[in-house]
């Protein structure tokens, strides 16, 4: 697959990608905006494949899609423990018009950034809000 130009901070998967790819994340919250990541959406399912990110609902409809062209960013951002209580790493998609913040369950967080890493191109950034909580 060739590459395409990308904005700074993202990038069309590349030949190299793991063998995940594509990239099917369940059991995801989306961090509401407006209640500052108090409240969540969830039991989500995110695919992230050659076309972008697309977030499907849990009755199985697409809720949004998001194209690696309208991406900004996509990236890790530290960890989190979701609001089920699980352990899990926040994940953030930005586009032009807005960030969208989900907590992904994961009990391998370490394979998880990679694994966004690899796709994107962006190493895992930010210190889990637990963390900050412990200082």
């Amino acid at each position: 697959m060739a590459k395409h130009r990308r904005r700074p901070g993202t990038r069309s998967p590349s030949a190299g990608l793991p063998l995940s790819f594509p990239l099917s994340l369940s059991g995801v919250y989306l961090l509401t905006s407006e209640s500052d990541g108090q409240l969540a959406v969830g039991q989500l399912t995110l695919i992230i494949d050659d076309h972008g990110l697309s977030v499907i609902a849990p009755d199985g409809g697409t809720a949004a899609a998001l194209a690696w062209s309208e991406l900004t960013v996509l990236q890790t951002a530290g960890r989190v423990g979701a609001p089920g209580g699980e352990d899990a790493v926040l994940l953030e998609a930005s586009s032009s018009v807005r960030t969208h913040r989900f907590a992904v369950p994961t009990a391998d967080p370490v394979t998880l950034e990679s694994t966004i890493a690899a796709i994107t191109g962006i190493p895992p950034t930010g210190i889990s809000r637990r963390a900050r909580r412990r200082r």
